[in-house]
């Protein structure tokens, strides 16, 4: 017949199925029956409505106000100009001096790379001014630009 059963699906016999049915139905029961003990009895004249629960003062949303004056990023880090300078050429040696043609290393790597370039991307910006920062990172811009664009020739 073209009609299959879940248990010759399973190739699991009957007796199992109606085993497991019949103990789960006698957990259901006593579950039950244990929710119904340990429930607390009370006359239809002592029934007191439930205290409202309030959220901690932590938890409570800010209002729309305190929303839109918020800024969403806040950061302490601060690096001088020679730390920028210094992983600027740090990164530009990496990315430049790796095998582009070695397509598992790239896999690899890129996503790492493109985490880095948005950390120096930030951290950057308050040299950007100056002719060796501004420089530099653009020349780091145009490796990544020129690698994306081998990658993309590649495949």
């Amino acid at each position: 017949s073209s009609r299959t059963t879940a248990s010759s699906q399973l190739d699991v016999s009957p007796r199992i199925i109606r085993a497991a049915c019949a103990m789960a139905a006698t957990v259901g029961r006593r579950g039950v029956a244990l929710l119904r003990a340990s429930a607390p009895r009370l006359s239809a004249g002592s029934f007191a409505p439930a205290p409202r629960v309030l959220a901690p003062v932590a938890w409570r949303q800010a209002s729309p106000a305190m929303q839109a004056a918020a800024r969403p990023y806040v950061t302490v880090v601060k690096y001088d100009r020679d730390d920028v300078l210094e992983k600027l050429d740090s990164f530009r040696a990496e990315v430049f001096s790796t095998n582009w043609a070695d397509y598992l290393n790239l896999v690899y790597n890129v996503p790492f790379w493109e985490a880095e370039l948005d950390k120096l991307t930030s951290i950057v910006q308050p040299y950007l001014h100056e002719d060796a920062v501004g420089k530099k990172f653009s020349e780091v811009q145009e490796l990544m630009d020129v690698l994306y664009q081998c990658e993309d020739v590649r495949d």
